[in-house]
């Protein structure tokens, strides 16, 4: 089975990151207010895009691994599973350099993978051109973009998304979504 898997909120928990950073900005009322956007990486205010210039290196390099995900991955990968890693993370979006730390985190941490697809925004084309069978993210905009493809979808529950209603199955835990991702097959 070929497997997407987003990095932020889903193998890190990117958010707490980016919250323990905005704390500790002077001006942060309208960060607090756009962190949905920002974790779909838009900058939609000048303040926020400052915030994210001195911040950025900082808030990934601090993003803690989710806890199960580099086990559970590890046994995908055993079982046979191509992981597809597919994320928003692009050098110049948010700090140059953003690639090859993304890289040095998941060989840190021993998460194998198939194939790193940076700069992804349209997930759903993303998963049907390298024919992904299921597809695992926290932003529930991309699952049920990706869902209209007939492509299975899992939403990662994250303080961001968890009041969102939505169909789409979701898992609240790597634990969770292994046993969600056997039933798929």
């Amino acid at each position: 089975m070929r497997i997407g898997i987003d990095i932020d909120d889903v193998i890190t928990d990117t958010s707490a990151s980016i919250r323990k950073y905005i704390e500790m900005y002077e001006n942060n009322e309208d960060i607090y207010e756009h962190i949905e956007a920002v974790m779909r990486g838009e900058m939609p205010t000048e303040n926020i895009k400052r915030f994210y210039k001195e911040n950025s290196l900082n808030i990934f390099k601090d993003a803690k691994l989710k806890e199960n995900a580099s086990e559970t991955i590890r046994e995908l990968v055993n079982d046979g599973n191509e992981i597809y890693l597919i994320t928003a993370r692009t050098n110049g979006k948010f700090f140059d350099g953003i690639e090859q730390l993304t890289i040095d985190l998941l060989k840190e941490n021993n998460i194998p993978y198939t194939q790193i697809i940076f700069n992804s925004y349209d997930k759903a084309k993303i998963c049907k051109d390298n024919n992904i069978d299921i597809m695992i993210d926290d932003s529930v905009k991309h699952c049920e973009n990706v869902a209209k493809e007939n492509i299975k979808t899992i939403v990662f529950t994250s303080v961001v998304n968890e009041k969102i209603k939505t169909s789409i199955t979701r898992a609240n835990n790597w634990v969770e979504l292994r046993s969600k991702i056997y039933q798929e097959q």
